[in-house]
């Protein structure tokens, strides 16, 4: 009777606890985290002059942030030992700017990060102590910087933006 259940429900058990992990998370975060989000592309392919757009409430001046990204790759089409990224970040009040990220995929010819579902998952730091010149609201566009028009075996990309712990932050 056991296995009939979980062998009928299963599909609707895996759900639930992937929402309750999501909505732990999310609690969990409070108000120090800016951005977390995770964009994925149709057939694991990635235009160049298609940048991903995110959004973020950026709550104070003063703080220094964390800038992550991430990205999910497919081993057997993804031909690079990185992914070469521009970031593009525009604020309500007229701020404008620009830089260059790379996210590392190989170290030695290893594959960095872990395998989750199929992809290859790599977590890279770009900014450390990061700051925005005003709290409002911002758009953030990642696009691909390689000579690649379609480049194949992007699963995602993701943006990771959180309140930097100081020393004497006592939280």
């Amino acid at each position: 009777m056991k296995e009939r259940f979980l062998t009928r429900y299963k599909g609707r058990l895996l759900r639930t606890a992937a929402m309750m992990g999501l909505l732990v998370a999310v609690a969990s975060c409070g108000r120090k985290t800016v951005v977390d989000e995770e964009h994925t592309f149709a057939h694991n392919v990635w235009n160049r002059f298609t940048p991903e757009h995110f959004e973020a409430a950026v709550p104070d001046n003063e703080a220094f942030y964390n800038f992550d990204l991430s990205t999910s790759v497919d081993t057997a089409l993804f031909r690079y030992e990185s992914l070469p990224l521009t970031v593009k970040i525009y604020g309500a009040q007229g701020e404008h700017r620009m830089f260059y990220a790379e996210i590392p995929l190989k170290k030695e010819g290893r594959w960095r990060g872990e395998m989750v579902e199929g992809y290859r998952v790599v977590v890279h730091r770009v900014k450390a102590m990061f700051s925005f010149n005003a709290a409002g609201d911002y758009r953030i566009d990642i696009g691909q910087a390689t000579s690649q028009y379609d480049l194949e075996g992007v699963h995602s990309i993701g943006l990771h933006i959180v309140r930097a712990k100081m020393d004497y932050d006592m939280d």
